[in-house]
């Protein structure tokens, strides 16, 4: 189920970045649901409500689960269901690398700490408070990467070919093969996604399948 943070981290090319408050306090699973794991060092931790996340560690989510971590910022993280991230708290930044699955970012917009994600080739630099990045089909050598922004504006470049564009709210686009960018536009499939964070206000468990991406793609005549 674990997998080596090690043989990992070299993969993680694609940064996100928005500024958001320092640090006060830990960053803790705030919700749990199915199986949540955490890799810190050579220890195996199993999820629970309130436990702190400590730089380094990677958390796991299993079929059908979900978790949400909370940052003392006051920012949150969904994982979906099979994700990997490596959690990286650093003095003026915190880094979240994307490694498998399916990642919503729910960010403050204060200033005084910078905020990132990445995942592989590109770099999507945050305009904005609220985004959805995910991992897609492997057509070519290198899996497609998905990327919608609910609130805000997501400028995401390509760094080994220079190509950049900007994604507006309500809008996404594909990174096919990780290397090449689509138009951002509307997609009917971002309707589905459940952007909740927080359990007292809804369900949080997302099901949206990215199968409704690519039928997106085909009725648009992307291909």
């Amino acid at each position: 189920m674990f997998k080596s943070i090690a043989s990992i981290s070299s993969l993680l090319l694609l940064t996100v970045i928005v500024s958001v408050s320092p640090l006060i306090a830990d960053s803790i699973i705030a919700y749990y649901d199915g199986d949540v794991f955490i890799s810190r060092g050579t220890e195996e931790i199993f999820a629970d409500f309130g436990l702190a996340i400590e730089n380094g560690d990677q958390i796991e989510t299993g079929t059908a689960s979900t978790a949400v971590i909370e940052m003392a910022s006051g920012s949150r993280l969904k994982l979906k269901e099979n994700t990997v991230i490596i959690f990286e708290d650093r003095p003026a930044e915190t880094r979240i690398s994307l490694v498998e699955g399916a990642l919503f970012s729910k960010v403050n917009r204060l200033a005084g700490r910078a905020y990132s994600v990445k995942t592989p080739s590109a770099v999507a630099g945050v305009r904005g408070t609220e985004f959805f990045m995910a991992y897609g089909r492997t057509v070519e050598e290198a899996p497609d990467i998905w990327l919608c922004v609910n609130e805000g504006r997501v400028e995401v470049k390509i760094p080994e070919t220079g190509d950049s564009v900007l994604v507006a709210e309500g809008e996404g686009i594909s990174i096919f093969g990780g290397t090449r960018l689509s138009e951002p536009k509307y997609y009917s499939w971002t309707d589905e996604l459940n952007w909740n964070t927080d359990p007292s206000e809804g369900p949080v468990s997302d099901s949206t399948s990215l199968d409704g991406a690519y039928t997106d793609l085909l009725n648009q005549d992307y291909f």
